[in-house]
């Protein structure tokens, strides 16, 4: 069992590095997307907002290099995580929950970055669900945080004697 809760664990990392290392290679075209839902270009359902449109370019950069510092701390956390859960395997099960602090620090900021900057923010507050682009991001940042979600459970309720 221990095995498979790191090998989760595990891809939850890759996810997150991935995501990241593929925002860096495709800089301008996330810049871009970011600019899409701040600036709330299309918004043919509802056109008013509660949260003022955001079109300068600094806040639009300043808002995807925290997604993707996020994503990257999260990869991270998550990677250093599966390490000291590998290193603790086989021992007793009291050493091996204490070594899955790393990987909960790492489903936390998961869970800050889908919930929170996606779903709470980006769709709630600047409705990125009226565009088809907004959509997919909405799909994604669901299912990426109820993994994340579901894989902190699973840490969270291991045996610990």
């Amino acid at each position: 069992m221990e095995i498979l809760v790191a090998a989760l664990v595990a891809f939850l990392a890759l996810m997150h590095l991935a995501y990241a290392i593929q925002n860096v290679l495709n800089l301008t075209r996330a810049g871009e997307a970011v600019a899409l839902v701040l600036g709330q270009a299309e918004a043919p359902v509802y056109p008013r907002s509660i949260v003022p449109s955001i079109r300068s370019p600094v806040l639009t950069w300043v808002a995807l290099i925290m997604i993707i510092a996020l994503q990257f701390a999260a990869g991270a956390a998550l990677a250093f995580g599966t390490l000291q859960m590998f290193m603790a395997g086989g021992g007793s099960p009291a050493d091996f929950a204490a070594a899955t602090e790393w990987a909960l620090i790492g489903c936390g900021i998961a869970l800050l970055i889908w919930f929170g900057l996606f779903l709470t923010i980006g769709a709630a507050l600047f409705q990125m669900w009226q565009t088809p682009l907004g959509q997919g991001a909405m799909g994604d940042a669901y299912r990426n945080g109820m993994f994340a979600g579901l894989v902190m459970l699973i840490l969270l309720f291991l045996p610990t004697v």
